[in-house]
């Protein structure tokens, strides 16, 4: 039997997952938690076979709660979930020590043999190719980004990366568009969600 922990601050998808993977024969979920802290007491107590966590949660991301569960919990793998998969933070699962990246979305068939491999093989990465969402966002169209975040205006954009007004009007609607977000402050906050920028 392999026991399972979920991780993620919707009640609902952390219901959803539980019920989905109780179906699976061979499966257990045998704990769940709502964000990253929670999960490190929670997984010390239970110590699962696998983890199954989103990777975008308040007070803790997966990614953290990765790099403390590694210590506390060794042989607990972990399975970051994301609802907007990203290549940066695929590479850096990965780099991490993370056994697996998956969006979402992906279907149970796809999600249980990710899990039985992650639990019976070791060193196994579970990942799916997927069409690589907001990495997006040109380098130069990163500096622009980067600079609103900092509250700078159009002008002094411009003249900080050397290129005319109209040039970071241009980069700022592509960003916005790429990001489907109607203005430039709400793109800074996507950006820092989705994790392409870091506080």
């Amino acid at each position: 039997m392999i026991e399972l922990m979920i991780v993620d601050d919707h009640p609902m998808v952390r219901e959803g997952l539980e019920a989905m993977l109780m179906s699976e024969e061979g499966f257990s979920v045998v704990a769940t938690a709502a964000n990253g802290e929670e999960a490190l007491e929670v997984a010390r107590k239970f110590r699962p076979h696998v983890l199954l966590s989103d990777i975008r949660m308040p007070k803790m991301d997966g990614l953290t709660m990765l790099g403390h569960l590694r210590k506390l919990v060794p042989e607990t793998k972990v399975l970051l979930l994301a609802g907007m998969p990203l290549k940066e933070e695929e590479y850096r699962a990965k780099r991490d020590g993370a056994s697996g990246y998956l969006p979402k979305d992906v279907d149970l068939d796809r999600l249980s043999a990710a899990i039985r491999e992650i639990a019976t093989t070791e060193g196994a990465f579970a990942c799916v190719e997927f069409q690589a969402a907001p990495s997006l966002l040109t380098a130069r169209e990163m500096d622009v980004l980067r600079l609103v975040s900092q509250g700078n205006q159009r002008d002094q954009i411009a003249v900080a990366l050397g290129i005319g007004a109209e040039s970071v009007k241009t980069h700022l609607k592509g960003i916005m568009t790429k990001l489907h977000c109607p203005n430039a402050t709400s793109a800074v906050g996507r950006a820092y969600e989705l994790g392409i920028l870091r506080a």
